[in-house]
């Protein structure tokens, strides 16, 4: 048995081959060929499960790293060291291939003695992989660094690396196999389409801005594009339509006018298959705007994976945050139903086996798979809730109270708990995976960037642009205000729910994957002569192991204590939306509209744009606008820069 195996054997799978005519897709949840087995990742328990779709048992979980995750007894963080985002089943069913996040590694497993054969360095944070569809290659998206890696399966080696736009996600390949289409997660969402043969970019498509419609109002759709998490071909169609399921975020409008419902839409774009040309928007129609247009009614939240029926009738849309399937006609674009509620959370994944008769969605937070039925005759419930969920795990090594809190952050089920209305927004809806959306709101106190919760904000001092806030738990003015909910630190029960929201995101939420920084930790020369420069201009605001001095001389950041804020000339004061003075919501203090919190440099490779107001586009940006920069050379600059990616 594999040292880096927990194998739970029960019986030995089928195996079977793949015809390669459908297109492939990098997802959380997949099926062999013969339907006999179904794979799901668990990325909080570091394992991959299969499981026997007829009698719904979990076949075995194999363990992918040396012991399962802990909470570090120091620390009190919960970090799995592999965190599985994906697989890939390789023509024939004989090995699954497995992103690991965290580990920077993908994982090959024997599907028939389900243990792990061996491991393969790749990019920094790998969250997507597909294989081709005559077993050919295998292709990596690394998140951080990216980048493509191609893998040969015969000798499980990178055989090419090929950069991409910033933040890629997950990918899909035609079934043809000549078209892999990665998506871009972030700056710049949309697709990227990679030419198989020679492994090349062939063009980058980015989703346009939805225009806000004067006259119709705030409630209907508008907004940029954000979290691309999918790029799914459509069967049984000559043009092969790529679906891409996304939010766009209403960034034009402005508090008091900005609210819950005017914040994010779920929307769904459909590409030529060139990758392009957009060809038409699935958009939410909201029933007391006359006139609008869209495909569906209900609200949801959280667009996160699709999956087709074989002849590309049905599209089924899992959605994270509103705990739902949503299905599409494929022909038309318009909903057929929604399936809610599920008995499953955090839904990463859903795949339709290849009779198209059933479909299997993956509940992150529940560690379960949930069955549904097809019945495209049925004109009332076409697709419905097959029975019980299946677990996939034979023991959670999440603690309750962080299973808990993630829920929290990622739901919104209204009909579960109130911390948004009408299954609109959740917390993830702005911290995408944790982190930011990397967008700038019209906040009452002035413009504000999304920060990231990568790595902790209970390690960065105060909270909030203007140090308003000094504990999650107090966000309880988030989910009523910004969320549309009713959650409040006094009441009993929710403060305790608050309290594991709070222990998520503090413990839970890792720094991003730095692919900067050298595997042995040394510095090249232009990143010690910016560590220089950084030590003479920034350490003293940018001090600690978090880089920031939030909380000096206040450690339990007490509000009626001395809280450390700083004008660095980024106040906006001459544009139409100007910095305003805010109070916190704790005691409802004062504080200055120019004077501003010390954001970490934890992490800061990853979280641009950056300042309180977005208003610089890359760190050099960011250099060059700092009192002390006249005194620097280009080259000065440029190594600073270099330093402060490694951060």
């Amino acid at each position: 048995m594999n040292s880096a195996s927990i194998v739970l054997l029960l019986m030995v799978a089928g195996c079977g081959s793949t015809s390669g005519t459908a297109p492939t897709v990098s997802s959380t949840i997949a099926l062999t060929s013969d339907d006999r087995a179904l794979w799901v990742v668990s990325p909080d328990a570091d394992s991959v499960s299969v499981i026997d779709p007829k009698s719904r048992s979990l076949i075995a979980e194999v363990l992918l790293a040396n012991a399962p995750p802990a909470v570090d007894a120091q620390t009190e963080r919960y970090e799995p060291s592999v965190k599985p985002r994906a697989l890939a089943i390789l023509r024939g069913d004989k090995k699954i291939y497995i992103a690991g996040q965290t580990a920077n590694k993908v994982f090959v497993v024997d599907a028939v003695q389900h243990s792990v054969l061996t491991s393969i360095s790749v990019g920094a944070a790998p969250t997507g992989i597909v294989a081709a569809p005559d077993g050919s290659a295998v292709y990596v998206v690394n998140h951080e660094s990216a980048t493509i890696s191609k893998i040969d399966p015969r000798s499980d080696q990178v055989v090419g690396t090929l950069p991409v736009t910033e933040h890629p996600w997950s990918a899909s390949i035609s079934a043809d196999g000549k078209s892999l289409y990665v998506t871009q997660f972030l700056l710049r969402p949309g697709v990227t389409v990679v030419d198989t043969n020679s492994f090349s970019v062939r063009n980058t498509l980015e989703l346009a801005a939805e225009v806000p419609d004067a006259e119709s109002g705030k409630l209907v759709p508008n907004g940029v594009a954000r979290g691309v998490y999918a790029a799914v071909p459509r069967p049984g169609t000559s043009g092969g339509e790529v679906w891409l399921p996304h939010l766009l975020l209403a960034i034009k409008t402005a508090e008091p006018d900005l609210d819950f419902e005017s914040t994010v839409f779920p929307t769904i774009s459909t590409l030529a298959a060139n990758g392009k040309a957009e060809s038409k928007r699935l958009l939410f129609k909201p029933l007391m705007v006359p006139g609008a247009r869209g495909s569906f009614g209900d609200s949801m939240s959280g667009p996160r994976a699709i999956a087709f029926t074989p002849d590309g009738k049905f599209a089924l849309l899992a959605n994270s945050g509103s705990e739902d399937v949503m299905v599409f006609d494929g022909d038309t674009g318009n909903k057929v139903t929604l399936v809610r509620p599920l008995p499953a959370t955090f839904l990463e994944g859903i795949v339709v086996d290849h009779a198209g008769r059933k479909a299997y969605v993956d509940g992150r937070s529940t560690h379960n798979v949930v069955v549904l039925t097809i019945n495209p005759k049925d004109q009332v419930a076409p697709v419905l809730v097959d029975g019980d969920p299946i677990e996939r795990l034979v023991s959670d090594p999440m603690p309750a109270h962080l299973r808990l809190g993630q829920r929290l952050f990622y739901t919104a089920n209204s009909a579960a708990f109130p911390i948004t209305k009408n299954f609109w927004v959740s917390c993830s809806s702005c911290h995408l995976e944790g982190g930011t959306d990397a967008v700038t709101w019209l906040f009452k106190a002035g413009p504000r960037d999304t920060p990231s919760n990568a790595g902790g904000p209970i390690n960065t001092g105060f909270l909030l642009r203007q140090a308003l806030r000094n504990s999650v738990v107090d966000y309880d003015l988030t989910i009523n205000v910004e969320q549309g909910g009713n959650f409040h630190r006094d009441s009993v029960m929710q403060k305790r729910q608050l309290e594991a929201l709070a222990a998520f995101v503090n413990y839970a939420i890792p720094l991003p994957q730095n692919p900067h920084r050298a595997s042995d930790g040394n510095l090249t020369a232009a990143e010690q002569h910016g560590q220089t420069i950084f030590n003479g201009q920034c350490s003293s605001c940018h001090s600690g192991e978090f880089f920031a001095d939030s909380g000096v001389g206040n450690p339990t950041l007490d509000p009626n204590g001395p809280i450390v804020l700083h004008d660095v000339g980024t106040c906006v004061k001459d544009a139409a939306f100007n910095d305003q003075p805010a109070a916190d919501d704790v005691i409802g203090k004062m504080h200055t509209a120019c004077d501003f919190d010390t954001p970490t440099l934890r992490g800061i490779f990853a979280t641009a744009p950056y300042f309180h107001d977005g208003s610089a586009a890359t760190l050099l940006d960011v250099v060059n606008r700092l009192p002390f920069s006249a005194g620097l050379s280009d080259q000065d600059k440029s190594d600073l820069v270099e330093y402060l990616k490694i951060l």
